[in-house]
C-alpha cells in the first residue's frame, strides 16, 4: 500500500510512493497492455483510492511519462556502464549487446513498456524528452565508433538501427516463445546476424583494412 496520506507528504514519501506506482504500471502494462492501465486499476492493486494517486501524479499521462522516463534512464545506465568499460570498440559492442539482452531478460516488464505502442508525447514532458534523447545517443554512439574504427561503409545511425531491429526482434520472439525448439538457439541466431551485418558493411575496396 501507499503511505498513509498526511496533510503534507515528505520528499521521501513522495519518491517511495512514485516508485511503487511505477512498478505497478510496468507490470500491468506488460500483462494487459498499456492502453488498459488506468488510475483505478493501479489504485486497486495498491490498495488505495484513485484519488490518492493524484497526490503523486497529476494524471495518467503524466504517470506514464514518468514511468517511461525512469525506465529509459535505467536502460541507459545499463548500456553506459558497458560503454565506459575497457577493451576496444569491437569488444565493447559485444558487451553492449549482452547488456541489452540482460536488461530485457531481467526486467521484462520494463522492456515491454519501453516499446509499447501507446506512449505519452515526449514534447510535453521535458524529463521524458531528455531520457529519450539520452537513449538515442547511446544507440548511436557505439555505432559511430565502430564505423570510424573499422572503416565500415555504412551510415552510423543506419547501422545502429539495423543492430537494434535485429536484436529487438529476436528478443521479442524469445519472449513470446516463438523461436522454433528444433531450430538454432537464441545465441547462435544472434551472433550469425551480427556477423552478417558487419560483413555486409565492409568496404568493397580490397585495399581497405580487413575487419575481423
Amino acid at each position: 500500500m501507499l503511505a498513509a496520506m498526511p496533510t503534507l507528504l515528505t520528499e521521501l514519501q513522495v519518491a517511495e510512493g512514485r516508485e511503487r506506482i511505477r512498478r505497478v504500471v510496468e507490470r500491468q502494462a506488460s500483462e494487459r497492455g498499456i492502453e488498459r492501465v488506468s488510475m483505478h486499476s493501479i489504485a486497486q492493486e495498491l490498495g488505495c483510492s484513485a484519488t490518492a494517486l493524484y497526490r503523486y501524479y497529476e494524471n495518467k499521462d503524466a504517470l506514464l511519462a514518468a514511468t517511461r522516463t525512469a525506465a529509459l534512464d535505467r536502460f541507459s545506465e545499463a548500456l553506459e556502464a558497458v560503454m565506459a568499460g575497457p577493451g576496444d570498440i569491437w569488444q565493447r559492442s559485444r558487451e553492449i549487446g549482452n547488456a541489452y539482452i540482460d536488461f530485457a531478460v531481467n526486467s521484462p516488464d520494463t522492456y515491454r513498456l519501453l516499446f509499447a505502442s501507446e506512449q505519452p508525447d515526449s514534447s510535453r514532458y521535458p524529463e521524458l524528452a531528455a531520457a529519450v534523447a539520452r537513449s538515442q545517443r547511446n544507440f548511436t554512439a557505439y555505432a559511430e565508433e565502430m564505423v570510424a574504427d573499422g572503416k565500415l561503409d555504412i551510415e552510423p545511425k543506419l547501422l545502429a538501427h539495423i543492430f537494434w531491429a535485429q536484436l529487438h526482434g529476436l528478443i521479442s520472439l524469445q519472449m513470446i516463445g516463438r523461436l522454433h525448439p528444433d531450430g538454432p538457439d537464441f545465441e547462435t541466431i544472434r551472433h550469425e546476424m551480427v556477423r552478417r551485418i558487419v560483413r555486409s558493411a565492409r568496404p568493397s575496396n580490397d585495399q581497405q583494412d580487413k575487419i575481423t
